[in-house]
């Protein structure tokens, strides 16, 4: 068996190690802006517009179907900021995710641009975040607080918060969706969709851009 590549955007979960994840149903989400700080507004000097100090998306979240399912489940949430449904096992079929290792950034990505092109947007996979939290916080501030869309971050699963000491495994591939920030605070706000330790977590900037995967930070959202 192939072993899981510093960026490939996968979740490695041992059932070995925790037991099986379930699948909170799935139903519309991300219908408006939750608890803004404050809408964007223009900059009365320029054309530019200014993004608010502080913002976060509603959230109907979702746990992964399967122990690997972490890419398909985070990006039916982000899709769903998009005012697009699809159920996680549909992405899951079409990014190739399969045993035991999941699914690999580059099956991703394409799948997600297939449904929010025509709106108008891509994703990325940029590199530049990983240990800088400067960089993740303004990517993540563009995504939610500018055009109101929650990004896939690509991470260690074994390094986060509240996995440290739980799961057994060094560089366990694993994604996430980001939801909210607080640029004062410098934090974000994620959803994990692993069920025996996920859920929202509030973490620092600097913290998320520790554990964040090298070759792949997350699925950056930008207009075409």
């Amino acid at each position: 068996m192939k072993k899981p590549g510093p960026a490939t955007g996968t979740a490695l979960a041992l059932a070995a190690t925790v037991g099986a994840l379930c699948l909170t149903p799935l139903s519309p989400a991300y219908a408006s802006p939750g608890v803004p700080a404050g809408s964007p507004v223009a900059d009365p000097q320029s054309d530019q517009l200014v993004r608010p100090l502080k913002y976060q998306l509603s959230l109907d979240a979702q746990r992964q179907q399967t122990n690997y399912f972490c890419v398909p489940a985070s990006s039916s949430m982000s899709l769903a900021s998009f005012g697009i449904m699809v159920n996680q096992a549909t992405l899951a079929k079409k990014m190739k995710t399969a045993p035991p290792y999941g699914t690999e950034g580059v099956d991703a990505v394409p799948v997600i641009n297939t449904y929010i092109n025509f709106l108008g947007y891509k994703v990325t996979m940029p590199t530049d975040a990983d240990g800088n939290p400067a960089v993740l916080m303004k990517r993540v501030a563009k995504d939610i607080g500018e055009l109101h869309r929650a990004p896939v971050l690509t991470v260690w699963m074994d390094q986060l918060p509240w996995n440290k000491g739980k799961v057994k495994g060094h560089r366990i591939g694993h994604a996430i969706l980001a939801y909210g920030y607080d640029k004062s605070a410098r934090t974000i706000t994620v959803y994990d969709p692993w069920k025996p330790t996920g859920g929202t977590h509030v973490i620092s900037a600097s913290a998320l851009a520790d554990v964040l995967q090298p070759a792949g930070n997350m699925y950056y959202v930008s207009k075409l």
